[in-house]
């Protein structure tokens, strides 16, 4: 192969690369996967209650986290087993009512489960809902999100517990019940992650366009001749 053929095979692939950016992009396809990294991930059961704790550092800054959660309407993207979502009207600015239906399915029994929840956004910039017990299938249940900024990634803390409304079977029916819940909120994570990472790379991506485009566009004048004399 000659000098100048092999000059240009680093060029093919810069620009292989270039498009293959930019395809992945257009089609929200990300070329790359992340491993998340929990650092707590627990269900218990006592009394008929169940208690959730699940935590993870999630590669993406806080803002593009709260965006997601507070995006209510869009709720269901979160988890397999929301197969319904519903803001209703509120009558306070700071919070607002959630209407989800879930699929609750384990080998043992599967049905549908309506919940109501009111959904606040805390000053700090954390997330609290409440379960409305009369407008759903459950006694109680209460549930926080805590994020933490850490440098460009987050700390992010899920706390919960719920006291269903509907029979479970004893023993076996709790603990898969409890697994099933651990799988629910491990993919939530996962793709809170999956989203926010994106929005973010895709910001920091439009953000790189538009002063890659500044630059080329604005090119500093040139250089006058200075021998030349002032007629």
């Amino acid at each position: 192969m000659s000098r100048s053929r092999w000059l240009q095979v680093p060029r093919l692939i810069v620009n292989s690369r270039s498009t293959l950016v930019a395809l992945s992009l257009m089609l929200c396809l990300p070329i790359y996967a992340q491993t998340l990294e929990f650092t707590e991930a627990e269900v218990t059961e006592e009394d008929g209650v169940f208690r959730i704790k699940v935590s993870a550092i999630i590669e993406s800054p806080p803002d593009y986290i709260r965006y997601i959660l507070a995006d209510s309407a869009h709720i269901y993207r979160l988890s397999p087993s929301i197969i319904e979502s519903e803001v209703l009207p509120s009558s306070t600015a700071d919070e607002k009512q959630v209407r989800t239906k879930l699929l609750c399915c384990t080998s043992l029994f599967c049905r549908e489960v309506e919940r109501v929840d009111i959904v606040r956004m805390l000053k700090s910039g954390d997330f609290e809902a409440e379960i409305i017990p009369t407008l759903s299938e459950f006694k109680s249940g209460k549930a926080s999100w805590k994020i933490t900024p850490m440098d460009d990634a987050s700390h992010v803390v899920y706390e919960a517990y719920l006291e269903p409304d509907f029979f479970i079977p004893p023993v076996v029916g709790t603990h898969l019940v409890k697994q099933h819940l651990l799988e629910e909120f491990t993919t939530t994570f996962i793709r809170i992650e999956r989203i926010a990472s994106f929005n973010a790379q895709r910001d920091k991506s439009a953000e790189y366009m538009l002063v890659d485009a500044a630059m080329k566009t604005l090119k500093p004048p040139c250089k006058q001749n200075t021998s030349a004399s002032l007629q």
